[in-house]
């Protein structure tokens, strides 16, 4: 799979959103960059776009769908375009996504808004190799070769992994109660996963099966599946390769640490700050995105 797609998923509060006020959702990283979902209302309508940050030289050609739900999903209501991030232009999307007397008679839920975005990123220009190259090889096999020697199928979108119940219970708490557990999930051969990238999966489990598949290029991925799946000793082992081998830039490395709670990689990374130079070069533009403790570390 070389797709380069992932979905955005917030519940905003708008119950008491006023003329011209601007809301973000947390940040979610993919492919080496930080997206946001940003809503406003103007002119009596909502406003919904696409937020990240980007260099003078940097380009991002993506398709996109943005979506609405109703109360309990029972309807939802979506815009599809295609947009070019460039220049630092850094948001994009629709000023007019809907009416707000629409969105108030038929979308609410209790005063919240659940939003969802796909997207599906065509071209990078100006980032590092990283980001711009597709996935490497697979280092193994967990597809329809491995499926005689599996006891369950774990689906992640529309790629299927074939692997054992027990050793991944033996390494994550997440799939001990998945499989083990008492919920109607232990019983089933099949199991999807939702709100996984499936190549970082595929790199989360060559790690777990003891691949040495950690880089910089596949680190960041498996790091999100790791935390999302409580797998600890997977977290650790990422720690130890951006402490010894990454070549990851210091602001990066903070920013992991702070995201991932890696209490080693923080200690490195502020002991190299010694003057106000590098304290202002680790602090992002928006300092809010930035782990509140690392950021009273750096300010005290």
């Amino acid at each position: 799979m070389t797709e380069r797609e992932f979905t955005l998923k917030h519940i905003f509060d708008v119950e008491k959103f006023k003329q011209n006020q601007v809301l973000y959702s947390p940040k979610k990283e993919h492919f080496g960059v930080g997206w946001r979902i940003c809503i406003d209302k103007r002119n009596e309508h909502l406003g919904m776009c696409l937020f990240t940050r980007m260099t003078e030289n940097q380009q991002i050609h993506i398709n996109d769908t943005m979506r609405i739900f109703s109360k309990n999903r029972e309807k939802n209501y979506s815009k599809s375009g295609s947009s070019l991030f460039k220049n630092e232009r850094n948001n994009l999307g629709w000023h007019k996504f809907i009416e707000w007397r629409t969105l108030e008679d038929e979308y609410l839920d209790d005063g919240k808004l659940e939003v969802e975005l796909h997207v599906k990123i065509n071209k990078m220009v100006g980032f590092s190799e990283e980001t711009n190259e597709f996935p490497r090889k697979d280092l193994r096999s967990f597809g329809e070769d491995m499926k005689q020697f599996s006891d369950v199928t774990l689906k992640v979108k529309e790629r299927k992994f074939y692997i054992s119940k027990l050793f991944l219970s033996s390494h994550s708490p997440y799939f001990a109660t998945l499989f083990l557990g008492r919920f109607q999930e232990s019983e089933k051969s099949e199991i999807e996963l939702k709100d996984v990238d499936p190549q970082d999966f595929q790199y989360y489990l060559e790690v777990l099966h003891l691949e040495n598949g950690i880089d910089d290029d596949t680190v960041q991925g498996i790091l999100s599946v790791a935390d999302m799946l409580d797998t600890p000793k997977i977290v650790k082992k990422c720690e130890e390769f951006l402490l010894e081998k990454s070549k990851k830039g210091l602001k990066r490395k903070l920013e992991l640490a702070g995201n991932y709670r890696m209490e080693g990689l923080k200690k490195q990374c502020l002991d190299e700050i010694k003057s106000k130079a590098d304290i202002r070069s680790v602090i992002p533009a928006d300092p809010m995105e930035m782990d509140p403790k690392i950021l009273a570390e750096l300010l005290n």
